[in-house]
């Protein structure tokens, strides 16, 4: 039950283009770790590490369309999304698994009537500060 509600709260809608994240994954250097195209739709994933932004593109303006995201052996997330007025969809994901392992495969379809994106990484769990941070005396 918690892993659930986590996984909804983990995915919420963020309602903006699907490629407009690319300043963040630029200025902020935010790794993209897969992308997709067909010439008539498209779709990437980029990551900083720790959190993940799902990009798909080349839906009907408005359309409803079906997000599924699979974590190795936990219940997928399945929820209908719409696209905005540009037939561009996006939103954040932070992937982890409830006392299970150090990460895994996720998959990712955004699918509609028009379109179907699918999309992939692999991810292994944030192990905490790389440098330690400073400790200060009392």
């Amino acid at each position: 039950m918690r892993t659930a509600a986590a996984l909804s709260i983990a995915v919420s809608v963020a309602g903006t283009g699907a490629m407009a994240y690319d300043p963040i994954v630029i200025a902020r250097g935010w790794e993209r770790v897969d992308a997709f195209d067909d010439g008539a739709c498209s779709g990437e994933i980029g990551t900083n590490g720790r959190f993940y932004v799902i990009s798909a593109a080349g839906f009907e303006p408005g359309e409803r369309t079906f997000l599924t995201i699979t974590n190795g052996d936990m219940r997928p997330i399945e929820r209908p999304v719409r696209a905005d007025g540009r037939g561009e969809w996006h939103d954040y994901y932070i992937p982890f698994r409830y006392n299970r392992g150090e990460g895994g495969d996720v998959t990712v379809t955004v699918s509609g009537e028009s379109c179907v994106v699918p999309l992939g990484f692999t991810w292994s769990r944030a192990k905490g500060w790389e440098v330690p941070p400073p400790l200060v005396p009392r």
